[in-house]
Formats: structure tokens, sequence, C-alpha cells
């Protein structure tokens, strides 16, 4: 029995997916979500939900500015999915403790405070007593610290599952354990999208899944060249909460739940579609976690995993329309799928109802890649 047309197909059901769908469906779009697997249980599930911009960028660039924008429009999107799914996300501006714990890393937080306070970015230099009167557990070792005021986490998992929600309200229709094979056209225009399942006909068609984008056939004349960066992550249980922000390092982070979990992370590793947790990287995650937090050390082991994040070769997103009409690309976020799925969402929307490219989007145009 053939599968019904609609007016938009995604391809991969992370949080990229789910806010394109949502955000679809909000204007009347009828949309089909294809995913390989369960929905948001490979790189969207594997994250800490940290949202910070500041602490990530080098440098005010194009990218900067998308994720300057994401975090900014955070709040909203995250209210009004709340209040639609009554799905509470622990959703939390805290700010962000960025320490220094050795004199090279000193020197990389005053270069920070540098481009970013010329640039007009919150960005506050704290002092050894002022960093420990923030995080009273932190090393007290540290030699300084930078405080961005505007930072935020989420927890990622529950997000995942009110996006969810909010798209079965809105009539997505979630089609799990489909693997899209190939891009269907005739001539030079989308058909739709021929999977494990049959066609699943479509007259547009974003591609969204993540490390995986590239395996989706095309018959654009060029490759998207995404390969999976692993990450791997541990959890430790603390008998309270302890941590009041997210506390950041050059070599690793924590997060807090309120239940008193300790989400520490995390490596970068180019091995392909391997999700395999390693003594090496738990012992680089787990060194850098008790290096901020000393306490730690004392507090159970909870749990670990790995994720594959989507990294493209020079390091931008890919986001916008390709040479086939009705073909689009959403994938590529790398660190920040989650940071940048609200503001993707709005601006694929806004793409795909109006046909036109934003000058905002031009440098993560997947046309960037057709060297011909």
């Amino acid at each position: 029995m053939p599968n019904d047309s609609s007016d938009v197909v995604i391809i991969g059901g992370g949080l990229i997916g789910l806010a394109l769908a949502y955000q679809l469906a909000l204007q009347q779009l009828s949309v089909t979500l294809l995913e390989k697997g369960q929905i948001g249980q490979e790189a969207s599930a594997a994250g800490a939900g940290i949202l910070s911009p500041q602490a990530e960028m080098e440098e005010m660039n194009p990218l900067t500015e998308l994720c300057l924008s994401g975090r900014d429009m955070f709040a909203d999107f995250i209210q009004e999915v709340i209040s639609r799914t009554g799905v509470d996300v622990e959703f939390s501006i805290s700010g962000l403790l960025y320490a220094a714990l050795s004199e090279e890393a000193e020197k990389e937080l005053e270069e920070r405070h540098r481009w970013q306070s010329a640039c007009g970015l919150p960005c506050q230099k704290l002092s050894r007593a002022a960093a420990l009167e923030l995080e009273n557990r932190l090393n007290p070792e540290v030699l300084s610290a930078l405080f961005f005021p505007k930072e935020a986490y989420v927890d990622n998992v529950r997000l995942l599952e009110a996006l969810r929600v909010a798209c079965v309200q809105l009539r997505v229709r979630l089609v799990t354990g489909c693997q899209a094979i190939a891009l269907k056209t005739e001539g030079s225009k989308v058909a739709g999208v021929q999977t494990n399942s049959g066609l699943w006909p479509a007259r547009k068609v974003i591609i969204a899944a993540g490390s995986w984008s590239s395996l989706v056939g095309t018959s654009l004349p060029y490759a998207i060249p995404i390969r999976p960066a692993r990450g791997q992550m541990a959890v430790i249980k603390a008998p309270a909460p302890i941590l009041k922000h997210v506390v950041y390092s050059s070599r690793g982070y924590l997060v807090p739940r309120r239940d008193g979990r300790v989400l520490s992370g995390s490596t970068v590793e180019l091995v392909g579609y391997d999700k395999s947790v390693t003594l090496e990287g738990l012992h680089q995650i787990l060194t850098v976690a008790s290096g901020l937090f000393p306490v730690l050390k004392s507090f159970t082991f909870l749990t670990c995993w790995a994720g594959l994040r989507p990294y493209c070769e020079d390091g931008l997103p890919v986001l916008g329309a390709t040479e086939i009409e009705g073909l689009y690309f959403a994938t590529g976020h790398f660190r920040n799928g989650l940071l940048l799925a609200p503001i993707t969402a709005k601006l694929m929307t806004e793409l795909v109802l109006s046909g036109k490219t934003t000058r905002f989007m031009e440098p993560f145009s997947p046309t960037r890649f057709n060297r011909s």
C-alpha cells in the first residue's frame, strides 16, 4: 500500500528534525518525519544540554552570530513548547563559570575576555575568591575564572520528549524504524524519499539526519562532507545538588541536574560510526571532573555513554536549499545542535515557505560544496 503524500518529508528524528517538524506544522503544512531508529536516540539524547556560545566560540564570525541569536531566542521557544505540552525541561539561565586551573588556561581566558568585551558580550572576570564564592566546592587551586551570565542549560532528554509530544499534537507523522535510502526526483525536482518501507512522496524534503546525512543518496554533483565525531559522557550522582551553574574548563565541563546528577564530558573523537565507551575516554572525562570539583571523587559513578555528533569538514553547519528544487539540508551542527535547533527550525521554515535565502544563512548553504 503506497504511503500518503506530505507537503514536507524530514529525514532525521533528533532535535533538529523535531524542531523543524514542529515549526512547519505550526504553519499548517503536512509533515512526515522519518527516523531510522527511535526518536531522538542519537546525538540529541547523548549531549549534556549546555547552551553556551560564549564558552564554545573562539572569535566573532557568522557561526558565532548564529549561535548567539539561537541562544537569545531559546527562552521564548522553551516557554512556547512547555505551554503546549506541560513537559518540564529544566531550562535554566544560570550562567556559566569558566575556570582556569593553569597559567596557560588563564591566558586563554584573558584572550576570550578581551575579544568578547570588545564585541559587547556580557563577560565578567573573576578572582579566585570570587569564583569560589559562586561555586564553593570548586577546586580551591583555581587561578581565576570568567562568568558568562547569559549562558544556560536544559535537560535535552526532556526537551526531546516535549518536542515529540508537540509534534504529535500538531499531527506530524512520526515514522520510526524507517531508513531513508535515496531521494526520488522527477527531472530536477524532488518527488519523495525512497526508504526500506517504500516511497514517501513529497515535493519538499529536508535532510536533517545528523551524522548519517551524507549517507542518503541524492543526484547532487557533490557530497555533503559530514562525518561522525564521537563524544563520551559520564554521570556522577551526588547526594544533593552541588553545582549552581554549568562549570567549564578548556578540557571539559560539568552540568547540574536538579536530582543531584552531574553530567561530565566530553571527548571529540573521529572514529567512525563507533559509539563505544573507552577507558581512555572515561579517564580523561573523570580526571577533568575531579580536577574541577575534587569532592566528586567520593561520589557514586552512575553511568556513561557515547554519541555521534555530525561534524562538517569546514566546521560549519549545512543549512539551506540545493540545486535540486525542493531538497534542503539542516545538518552538521556538531556540538551546537541543541543550541541551534530553534533558530534552525525558524530559518528553514521561512526558507521553505518563501523560497528565499537570507544573508544570515548564506555562509551555511550546502551549495558551497559545489566545486564545479
